[in-house]
């Protein structure tokens, strides 16, 4: 009875939407944070400085688990200081030594399985925004961008440093930020939000400054405190530029060829204002990206390869729209890279120029590339331009425009243009609203060339309700942008229940059904899907994940091709399959996943085990190893399929990194293996060391490469 008691409320107060902070009604109090102006610049290392002393400290955590709201069980104690170049904040945090959970050393690695201080900057104090920052006992840096109150993307990276100390009460870490690191309105005095948590994994126990209610993640930037008193900043003075030097040797087969190659070229940095910054990339090269993850395609969509390159993932929020599951209207996988079966070909970038920023209430960004003719390509122009205007209480209304011009004789490929609206409004911390209308412009292409989607959220503590609505047309065609499906139009509802039974160190249940239809454009069935599913989770991270019945309805209209040899034939197909999942704390020295997905496939069977086992004896070594077997029996034939994937990390120190990674695919006949070795010789200065060695008829010129790549930032 107490879920559905304290659901109540929040489910009540849907219907009353538009009374709520939309309306301006006044916002709650915020706890807030002074920061101390100190006329002297402070190291990284000063964490015996005096000043200290002089700082006000933020001690009041409270628990998010196990008990929401109670006091932390253990003291944290954070204090903030503005020096004439940068924001130092320092936390002290109290753990006896044989509660120390530290097993990462990896730049950008998910902390979050380890004891670990994170925090986030509310800059421009908009509420939907941070930068986020965080550490482990170990001094591991992560570093990301909070967009839209979504989770972080550590794929953004810029120069800040940290140390740790271990103390008799437990551990101290300091973070230096410079302030050019950051945009910022400017002004005489500023107000940024603020929050800070902390994990003690030993205790499975999560505390936060404020925000502390349990539906809601520290990105939840809008439930943020303040940091208040900040100076009138020093104008931002960023310029800085990057230069790379790369070597390598390959020995490519199909046909043999063996190359001595070298190439170089630069990125600068150029801060407009303290808002808004400019990045320019020349022979832009991406040698240390790992290598996509292999995936097998066994339905009728798309299969989605995320972004691993640097230039394009710098910021690349500002750009967000759409998803992958209905559309993105710009992906930047399009500049660049050639698909060709299974396989991604580069294609030489020439130059490009990114600029991002904040303008009043209106964050923009504009991004052009030029790529060179390659792979069968012409020389093509590439221009993207985002725009959101800040509706306040974390509720932006945005544009997109994007254009590809191609320099070709051939006019049905002459240009492809892209054009779009989209909105996010939230109206209470549970309940929100979004939704976007795009359209597509190629020459000689007409009918439907619109995409949309609404939706409607609602996240709370016992339970989430997802209703959603979209259209794909069937000549919508974003040729810079990424679409699974075509000529689609879907329904989707999702009802999850989150019970707490506060017994078997639970964190908590998920009971948990959706209903999925989608039509053709000619109105007919083109697939239906329901499904029911119950989840626990244990407050240790351990998890079971059970589908008890999956149904499909499929409607092929087209031969869905699975090998070179086993093909679906069109026609309608009914089938049901299940699951069970299991999984122990991540956090442990020792750690395993098993998934097993059974049942009817089409009119045959398909059964799916995958077991990945983590292994990290202490902070310098991880092992995973990653298997996943599908037993596929057809009328049209029958195949087994195996996609492997093994992982060595050895990481001597923070700075001194380098993974072997392993991954092979028996059906589509790939075999990847891939060594990078990274030294951070100091926060400006990358030293990398390449080896990739493609091996199978899959890749369209397999071989071997060895690459040495020096990158440094000079500030100017």
């Amino acid at each position: 009875m107490r879920p559905l008691a304290v659901l109540r409320r929040p489910l009540l107060a849907g219907p009353l939407f538009l009374a709520g902070p939309l309306l301006g009604l006044p916002e709650p109090p915020r706890p807030a944070l002074s920061v101390l102006v100190a006329s002297r610049d402070l190291a990284v290392t000063d964490f015996d400085d005096p000043i200290w002393a002089d700082a006000p400290a933020a001690r009041e955590l409270f628990q998010q688990e196990p008990n929401e709201g109670a006091p932390a069980t253990l003291a944290t104690e954070g204090r903030v200081i503005a020096t004439p170049r940068a924001l130092l904040l320092r936390f002290v945090m109290v753990e006896p030594a044989a509660e120390f959970v530290a097993r990462e050393l990896r730049r950008d690695a998910d902390l979050s399985n380890d004891d670990r201080i994170a925090f986030v900057l509310d800059t421009y104090r908009d509420r939907r925004n941070a930068y986020f920052f965080a550490t482990n006992p170990n001094g591991a840096r992560e570093d990301g961008l909070v967009t839209e109150e979504g989770d972080p993307s550590l794929d953004w990276d810029t120069v800040w440093d940290v140390r740790v100390r271990r103390t008799p009460d437990g551990w101290d870490a300091l973070f230096r930020i410079p302030f050019t690191a950051l945009n910022f309105p400017g002004g005489p005095t500023e107000t940024w939000g603020f929050n800070f948590s902390r994990i003690m994994r030993r205790r499975t126990e999560t505390v936060r400054w404020t925000g502390w209610k349990r539906p809601f993640a520290l990105s939840k930037v809008s439930l943020a405190g303040d940091l208040t008193d900040l100076p009138a900043l020093p104008a931002r003075r960023l310029r800085s530029l990057t230069p790379y030097a790369l070597g390598t040797v390959e020995k490519l087969e199909s046909p043999s060829d063996t190359n001595l190659l070298g190439r170089a070229g630069f990125d600068f940095r150029y801060g407009v204002s303290s808002s808004t910054e400019a990045d320019l990339t020349v022979n832009t090269d991406f040698a240390e990206t790992e290598a996509d993850t292999q995936q097998f395609n066994f339905g009728r969509t798309s299969l989605f390869f995320p972004e691993k390159r640097l230039f394009f993932l710098q910021r690349s929020q500002t750009f967000d729209f759409g998803s992958q599951f209905t559309t993105f209207p710009f992906f930047s996988r399009t500049i660049g890279l050639k698909s060709l079966d299974d396989t991604s070909v580069p294609i030489p970038i020439n130059a490009g120029l990114k600029l991002t920023g904040r303008l009043g209430r209106t964050d923009f960004g504009a991004l052009a590339v030029q790529t060179r003719a390659a792979e069968g390509e012409p020389r093509t122009n590439f221009f993207v331009g985002r725009t959101k205007l800040d509706l306040g209480h974390a509720s932006y209304l945005g544009g997109l425009f994007t254009d590809m011009e191609r320099l070709t004789d051939d006019p049905s490929r002459k240009f492809s243009r892209t054009y779009g609206a989209d909105t996010l409004l939230n109206f209470t911390p549970e309940w929100s609203a979004n939704g976007f209308y795009v359209g597509t412009d190629n020459p000689d292409v007409s009918g439907q060339t619109m995409a949309w989607k609404a939706e409607l959220n609602f996240h709370g503590e016992y339970a989430n309700v997802q209703l959603h609505r979209s259209n794909i047309g069937s000549a919508y065609d974003p040729q810079m942008g990424f679409v699974p499906q075509n000529g689609i139009h879907q329904n989707f509802v999702d009802l999850e229940l989150t019970p707490r039974p506060h017994a078997l160190a639970l964190k908590n249940l998920s009971l948990e059904t959706f209903y999925l239809i989608k039509y053709n454009e000619n109105g007919t069935l083109n697939e239906r899907e329901y499904q029911y599913t119950f989840r626990a989770n244990w407050l240790s991270g351990a998890y079971t994940d059970d589908d008890v019945v999956d149904v499909f309805d499929e409607n092929l209209t087209e031969p869905l091709e699975l090998t070179e040899t086993v093909t679906i034939p069109p026609g309608s197909y009914h089938f049901v399959r299940h699951q069970v999942s299991f999984g122990t704390d991540p956090s442990r020295a020792f750690a395993f996943q098993t998934r097993i997905n059974f049942g009817q496939y089409y009119r045959g069977k398909r059964d799916a085990y995958t077991g990945r086992l983590f292994v990290k004896p202490g902070e310098h070594v991880a092992v995973s190893v990653i298997e996943t077997y599908n037993i596929v029996r057809l009328p049209q034939g029958d195949f087994n399929l195996s996609l492997f994937s093994g992982r060595v990390d050895w990481n001597p120190s923070v700075r001194l990194l380098s993974s072997l990674i392993l991954q092979s695919d028996n059906v589509d006949h790939l075999t990847n293996v891939q060594a990078i070795v990274r030294w951070l010789i100091n926060p400006a200065t990358d030293l990398f060391a390449v080896y990739n060695r493609q091996i199978g008829r899959g890749f369209e010129r397999p071989g071997t490469r060895v690459s040495l790549k020096l990158r440094k930032t000079f500030d100017l």
